[in-house]
């Protein structure tokens, strides 16, 4: 019995890594496709992206299971709850790539020019990414120092987000300005960045949790 309790657990917390790592390829893929115009990696990262609700689901199903069946207490109580919300994050992450690959492939067969905006769009692009490899590495990790560095390592991360984003949509409205016929395109830009900054956001969330399973406390999200 306590072997297949263990054996339950080191699956549950493989199935929430291999999603967490599936995300961050798509959400890489995404990247390359923004910097190199590239459709095909687009579609790439959209079409990873596909199952990540029934994978999030069947990992649910299974935590479930596992705390009706075995009612565990402590650190493994945290660690299953933790898993439950980190799977959340993770599904809603899922849901803006999907998004992001989706505006990439519009953005790369329409007419608006984004030159000016490019070098910093590319700059989020790819603090997001760290902000998300962060709050992966903290789902491996059991060690509260290194998770004690991944927590500042994503804070920083998430406020250079938020400090380009905002350089971006300062620069987004000076184009609309310049460039008003093209305006509902700029929209959908800033729109599409604007969801990239959860993701950030969310990334924090994510490494708060996995704090929270190894040390306990409070989960503060």
């Amino acid at each position: 019995m306590l072997q297949n309790y263990k054996e339950i657990m080191d699956r549950s917390k493989s199935q929430v890594t291999v999603l967490a790592e599936d995300v961050y390829t798509a959400f890489e893929r995404s990247c390359e496709a923004f910097a190199n115009d590239d459709i095909e990696k687009a579609t790439e990262a959209k079409k990873m992206m596909k199952d990540a609700h029934n994978q999030s689901n069947k990992i649910d199903n299974e935590i479930i299971k596992t705390l009706a069946l075995f009612s565990p207490e402590a650190k493994d109580l945290r660690v299953l709850i933790a898993y439950l919300k980190i799977t959340n994050e993770l599904t809603r992450i899922s849901d803006y790539i999907r998004g992001h690959a989706k505006h990439i492939k519009m953005q790369i067969s329409g007419e608006v020019d984004l030159t000016l905006l490019k070098n910093n769009a590319i700059s989020f692009h790819e603090s997001t990414k760290k902000s998300l490899r962060a709050a992966v590495d903290s789902i491996h990790s059991t060690d509260i120092e290194r998770l004690e560095h991944i927590h500042r390592v994503v804070n920083v991360e998430e406020s250079k987000c938020d400090d380009i984003f905002s350089i971006l949509e300062k620069s987004l409205l000076e184009q609309i300005c310049v460039l008003p016929e093209q305006a509902s395109d700029f929209i959908r830009f800033l729109d599409s960045m604007r969801k990239l900054e959860r993701i950030s956001d969310r990334s924090v969330d994510i490494v708060k949790l996995s704090f929270y399973a190894q040390k306990g406390g409070k989960i503060k999200i």
